[in-house]
């Protein structure tokens, strides 16, 4: 550890998740992913990016031993650009059999090389010979798969105008105008700060629009400069509305729940801050807030004895718990640790957010494209998502936080092992008493009946929906407190037999597991130090635990089944943190 600097500081973070992947990195610079023993997608270029920021953030012998991690990688990653013939790296990953399957990801290296190859050269580093000649000769049509409005095409493009400021590059800033021009086209809602995508996920939108803050940081000055600005602030409005009280990001579509995320935040918050801190000093001071909400989530990921996960789960890497088809350590876990290294490249050196602190009383209402709605207030973020992606989300209530340094929240989606069903917390119906069969609300296609609409209060809201081939009207009102979160739901005009369903974080790894108390219409959920009551207004029948056979992004699951004594329309319930359990979080 390097003296002076204490272990919650972002390098310190940065450095323990760095040298989790130590026994994986290779003498010919490439890094192997800890289950399949090969490189896997753009794992070795973010890891040299990794390393020569810890170069610059150390001394003497450390310095060294970064530095030539670094030129390594670099190297190894140069390697497998300037030749788009090489095998690609594997990027698919079938969780049944181990099967690996390969697509062609340079798109991705080409920041890490350019980056890592500036920071080294700041260094003075010895033996980077050669290395800005064979950057310059790099054919990026040749070897990069997208092209403009893709996501991936933003990585590249963010690069390529680093080539050019740097005088490498065959290209010049007339083409970098033209490629950005294409995403304003089609995919950037500029007024809305969005950049979008099949699906709409919130990971990709945030992914793109990190890239292109990062051109604006880095001196670009084109034709559309002007409209970067301009996404810079609506952007920030979007990023800070639909970042959740823990710090990590709303869930929607795919790679929700993926550590990228949590490091794309902490970079793109310290890029907004930067931009913001001569022109709007308090909006610049929300962004910094911001960053360091997301690293106390960010640092939560860190394996007690294996390498930094890739998703917001500690279980081991050969579960793949959480892991999407293309997801592996070697490279997700990486990426995520270089969008932390670029935001203390930029300068951020606060620590985490700390347990106890909380977010103002706000409310974000999206209509098209998302149909999402979000609001804080102290410990607590709720989501609903009204338009969700079936193979991804389920409709209804997806996220419900209660503040930084915990683990036990609810959301993303918790998904049936066996049928693949998805389950929100949120209400169930059944014709009969007892433990007859359940209409699961969220597995229903919605529509909704006119707008959401904001509540009584600055953290409340309410809509109304029918799902396809209904009678019956689905309305639902949420308010956000002090005290807690209270919700309503209603099926209008369907009075019979209710069921809460409560799909719960059980095993998120690191020993610990969720310790369900039953009494009467009150559950209380405690994992370790924390504490979560969630009580009904009703009479309770009975409450069926599942403890087994559910997953999400976060960690294996299990499911409540809380069964209404007495017909009715809807139900109510308030879920919240106990006063004496409000400070209670993870240590660092």
């Amino acid at each position: 550890m390097t003296i002076g600097i204490p272990a919650s500081h972002p390098v310190q973070i940065l450095r323990r998740a760095v040298e989790s992947y130590t026994p994986y990195l290779q003498p010919s610079g490439e890094l192997h992913d800890p289950v399949f023993g090969e490189p896997t997608q753009y794992g070795t270029p973010y890891h040299a990016l990794c390393n020569s920021v810890l170069a610059l953030s150390s001394r003497g012998t450390e310095r060294s031993i970064y530095a030539e991690r670094a030129l390594c990688g670099l190297d190894a990653a140069l390697r497998h650009v300037e030749d788009p013939e090489l095998q690609p790296n594997a990027s698919g990953f079938s969780r049944d059999t181990g099967a690996v399957s390969r697509l062609n990801h340079r798109d991705f290296f080409w920041p890490p090389i350019l980056k890592t190859y500036i920071v080294l050269r700041s260094l003075q580093a010895p033996a980077l010979e050669g290395i800005a000649e064979r950057i310059a000769g790099v054919g990026i049509e040749q070897a990069f798969r997208s092209r403009p409005p893709s996501n991936w095409a933003a990585v590249w493009l963010s690069a390529e105008w680093l080539r050019v400021r740097e005088g490498l590059s065959p290209y010049t800033i007339a083409d970098i105008d033209h490629w950005l021009g294409e995403f304003f086209k089609t995919r950037i809602l500029l007024h809305q700060g969005f950049y979008q995508e099949p699906g709409h996920p919130n990971s990709y939108d945030l992914f793109t629009r990190y890239h292109l803050a990062d051109m604006l940081m880095e001196g670009y000055d084109g034709a559309h400069r002007n409209a970067l600005e301009h996404l810079m602030r609506t952007g920030l409005e979007r990023s800070l509305a639909v970042q959740l009280s823990d710090g990590s990001l709303a869930s929607a579509h795919r790679s929700s729940g993926q550590t990228w995320n949590l490091g794309a935040q902490c970079a793109y918050f310290t890029h907004a801050a930067n931009f913001f801190r001569e022109r709007e000093p308090d909006l610049s001071k929300q962004a910094a807030s911001a960053a360091r909400l997301t690293l106390a989530s960010f640092a939560r990921w860190q394996r007690l004895n294996g390498p930094y996960s890739p998703v917001e789960n500690l279980l081991p890497p050969a579960s793949r718990v959480g892991y999407e088809t293309y997801t592996g350590d070697a490279h997700y876990g990486n990426l995520a640790m270089a969008f932390l290294a670029v935001a203390v490249l930029r300068g951020f050196d606060q620590p985490p957010a700390e347990p106890g602190e909380g977010v103002s009383p706000c409310l974000r209402i999206e209509h098209d494209p998302t149909y999402r709605v979000i609001a804080h207030h102290g410990p607590y973020s709720l989501q609903l998502n009204a338009h969700p992606a079936p193979a991804y989300d389920a409709f209804g209530f997806t996220d419900l936080t209660f503040g930084p340094g915990r683990l036990l929240h609810f959301g993303p989606s918790v998904r049936c092992v066996h049928t693949g069903g998805l389950y929100n917390l949120g209400l169930a119906h059944r014709s009969a008493p007892g433990r007859s069969q359940l209409h699961v609300l969220a597995h229903d296609t919605y529509r909704l009946l006119g707008e959401i609409e904001r509540g009584d209060t600055p953290s409340s809201f309410r809509l109304s929906a029918r799902s396809t081939g209904s009678p019956y009207t689905y309305e639902t009102r949420a308010s956000l407190g002090k005290d807690g979160v209270r919700i309503s739901e209603t099926t209008k005009g369907l009075s019979n037999y209710k069921t809460l369903l409560v799909p719960y974080l059980r095993d998120a790894g690191g020993g610990v597991r969720t310790r369900i108390d039953i009494q009467g219409r009150k559950i209380e959920l405690s994992y370790g130090d924390e504490q979560i009551s969630i009580e009904v207004a009703a009479p309770v029948e009975y409450v069926l635990h599942l403890p087994h056979g559910y997953e999400s992004r976060r960690g294996l699951c299990g499911l409540l089944r809380v069964d209404l004594q007495e017909e009715t329309e809807g139900i109510e319930y308030m879920v919240r943190i106990p006063e004496s359990n409000r400070r209670a979080g993870f240590a660092l």
